[in-house]
């Protein structure tokens, strides 16, 4: 078994890996909450103005404006 001295040295290399992994893992998950709330406002926007479908609206009341009567 090695000394007590090298257990306590990997050990706290250890720890100082963790600590970078959960502060890496921490801006990640900072990022994705930022974009997750970007994202949120951007469907509320969204929501905002879109207009709403009309039932009894016809395929045919959506007739393109290039397609003019008669033709």
């Amino acid at each position: 078994m090695p000394p007590i001295e090298d257990r306590i040295i990997r050990l706290e290399e250890k720890i100082a890996y963790l600590e970078q992994t959960f502060g890496d893992l921490d801006e990640v998950v900072q990022g994705l909450n930022r974009r997750v709330v970007d994202l949120r406002d951007a469907m509320r926007d969204l929501r905002t103005h879109m207009t709403p479908i009309d039932p009894s609206r016809k395929p045919e009341d959506d007739v393109p404006p290039h397609y003019g009567p008669g033709l």
